[in-house]
């Protein structure tokens, strides 16, 4: 009896369940149909606020003033945009550990709802108002719901290397030989993940576009439905992962612990660069890789200017381009499983992120579309340049025993600073490189030495943000050569 105590007092406690194959399954294929639904509903009313704009400002349905409805309405984007990075850079971690503390299924399915009751009140009550309140909602939420799908993915895979049998007789946890598997497992359905996005992005955004001709209540109230759905698909066939993921994220008291609340208040202002000064020296390099990698997705509506000005497309030919962009991402994550079996998650890295400079070389170098569109289609793997950095970030996360809600919320912060800072910059850069495009005969006979470098910033002119793009794509792919 006594060796039977003995045995048992050195048995490790097990802090997480085992769980059963089909429930990670079934919790997996949950999150890519309710994403896809909650992608296609915010994407269907994503083109929807300008013209509706327009047509109240139009109408004379707002305060009279001397700019014209259009400037008006660009500028009331300009400050939602503004205003909404803000509300989800500082609220990011407070999500983070709200979803920590009362599980990912209830804070999901509520923010879901939220979706839908803003869209509503545009359907019953179509103002500047309301198409206001209902833009900052998608924006904002469509953020934080990011959030959640990285918590739930983290969640699934963090505790695979300490699973009951992953103990040895001293009770610390094994290494398993499959741990690198495992990452490459994880990059597949993080992959999987970016598809399900894709195509509900594509998908919202092609039947937007078609609704809109028949009012702005159509879009509005059909995105209402889809949310709703994703609200009803979370709520009632979720299984709530946390109740899986490793005992360092398992804080799900159903009770709010104020005081580390009022801390993640205080610091919430400094939660975008937490992962770069608060957890060593490899967080820092994954988080400084993942800015790298992320910055140029923010250009904001520098893309959409420069192919009007430069290339002459009409916006029907945008958004083709657009919607090539995402027929493209589906493809590049669809087949991402087979493509990291044989190379990997650190070579796929390397790969992806020289594809991701095909496309921003092309402008560089060329001035016509045709070479850019090439470009893009060769290098349709850039979508999926993230992939191996998410992965890379969410095995250490376990490892440093950081909780996977509070890890997605302060990536989710640093996203939103970058959603501030990059659409300044570009068209900062634009707007300069535009300026710098004189005629070299303006430049002086005696100033032989700057004669060249005015003929080189000449030519490359607006193209500046590509050439950014372009540097900021060799660094990474330098960052990642040495440290994954």
């Amino acid at each position: 009896m006594t060796r039977h105590v003995a045995t048992m007092a050195q048995a490790p406690i097990n802090h997480h369940p085992k769980r059963p194959q089909f429930a990670n399954k079934k919790t997996l294929n949950t999150l890519h149909q309710t994403s896809f639904l909650i992608v296609a509903s915010t994407s269907i009313v994503a083109f929807s606020p300008l013209p509706s704009l327009l047509r109240h400002l139009g109408n004379g349905s707002s305060i009279s003033s001397s700019s014209s409805p259009q400037e008006q309405a660009v500028k009331i984007l300009s400050v939602l945009s503004a205003l909404s990075a803000s509300i989800e850079l500082f609220l990011s971690p407070i999500v983070g550990v709200w979803i920590d503390t009362f599980g990912r299924k209830q804070p999901a399915s509520l923010l879901y709802g939220l979706i839908t009751l803003a869209n509503l009140g545009v359907v019953l009550y179509p103002s500047v108002a309301s198409i206001c309140v209902s833009r900052m909602v998608n924006v904002i939420i469509s953020g934080f719901l990011m959030i959640v799908a990285n918590a739930i993915i983290g969640d699934v895979f963090s505790s695979s290397s300490s699973s009951k049998d992953g103990y040895d007789t001293a009770g610390v946890p094994k290494v398993k030989e499959d741990d690198v598997h495992g990452k490459d497992q994880m990059g597949s359905t993080i992959g999987r993940q970016a598809a399900a996005v894709s195509l509900g992005f594509l998908f919202g955004s092609l039947v937007g576009g078609r609704l809109m001709e028949l009012g702005e209540r159509a879009p509005y109230a059909l995105a209402s439905i889809f949310s709703a759905l994703a609200a009803l698909n979370m709520a009632w066939k979720m299984n709530d992962s946390l109740q899986y993921s490793s005992g360092a994220a398992r804080q799900c008291t159903h009770h709010w612990n104020w005081g580390l609340l009022r801390q993640k208040v205080r610091d919430a202002p400094l939660s975008s660069i937490q992962l770069l000064f608060h957890y060593g020296s490899h967080m820092r390099t994954l988080a400084l890789l993942m800015l790298l990698q992320s910055a140029p997705m923010y250009m904001g509506d520098v893309f959409q200017v420069f192919a009007r000005d430069e290339w002459g497309l009409l916006p029907k030919d945008f958004g083709g381009l657009i919607a090539l962009f995402g027929i493209l991402g589906i493809l590049s994550n669809l087949s991402l499983s087979p493509v990291l079996k044989i190379l990997g998650i650190r070579k796929f890295t390397l790969f992806a992120i020289l594809s991701s400079l095909l496309s921003p070389t092309a402008v560089v170098l060329f001035s016509t579309y045709t070479p850019f569109l090439i470009a893009a289609c060769f290098g349709f793997y850039s979508s999926a340049q993230k992939v191996g950095t998410s992965a890379a970030m969410t095995s250490l996360a376990y490892d440093l025993g950081i909780p996977q809600g509070e890890l997605a919320g302060q990536k989710a912060s640093m996203s939103a600073l970058l959603k501030i800072i990059c659409p300044v910059l570009y068209s900062w850069l634009y707007l300069k490189g535009k300026s710098m495009s004189l005629d070299v005969t303006e430049v002086s006979s005696d100033s032989t030495p700057f004669l060249g470098i005015a003929t080189a910033l000449g030519k490359v002119g607006g193209k500046m943000p590509f050439l950014l793009n372009v540097l900021l794509g060799a660094v990474a792919f330098g960052v990642t050569w040495k440290n994954i």
